[in-house]
């Protein structure tokens, strides 16, 4: 079974129907998608700015958040997660800049190469640190 990793920033362009969604769901195709458990609160805070100045167009993304939600395999955070994360953050914060948040999505995406296996996973992403870190880590995928 194939996997595509989206991370929250494709997530919150998915809901937003932006063109960086749109390309996003050429690219996952028939593939089973995949996220975080942390997703949900960092979309939410990316579609509460996005928002902040039209509030009223904000359940509208909730909503179509919530339907990708319900169509995407959501890794826990778990104790092994973490300890990657933290490992991922040791070896690129300098040279990348990568941060906390963003090291828990390369975790999980590492989390789901583990069972899954090597081939079976490929990651979209609209973040460059993210994307850089994952490359550094051996991934395959797509910076939007």
């Amino acid at each position: 079974m194939a996997f595509v990793y989206l991370d929250s920033s494709v997530l919150v362009a998915i809901a937003l129907g932006d063109q960086r969604g749109n390309q996003a769901l050429s690219l996952i195709g028939s593939r089973h998608s995949c996220t975080s458990a942390i997703s949900p609160v960092e979309c939410q805070a990316g579609l509460s700015s996005q928002y902040a100045a039209a509030p009223r167009g904000l359940p509208v993304a909730e909503k179509a958040l919530e339907i990708v939600l319900t169509r995407t395999l959501v890794i826990q955070v778990t104790d092994a997660v973490l300890v990657q994360a933290r490992t991922l953050v040791r070896r690129h914060r300098t040279g990348i800049g990568l941060r906390t948040l963003d090291a828990i999505h390369v975790a999980s995406c590492g989390e789901v190469r583990t069972q899954v296996g090597t081939s079976a996973i490929e990651y979209i992403t609209a973040d460059k640190r993210q994307h850089a870190a994952l490359m550094s880590e051996g991934f395959s995928g797509t910076l939007l």
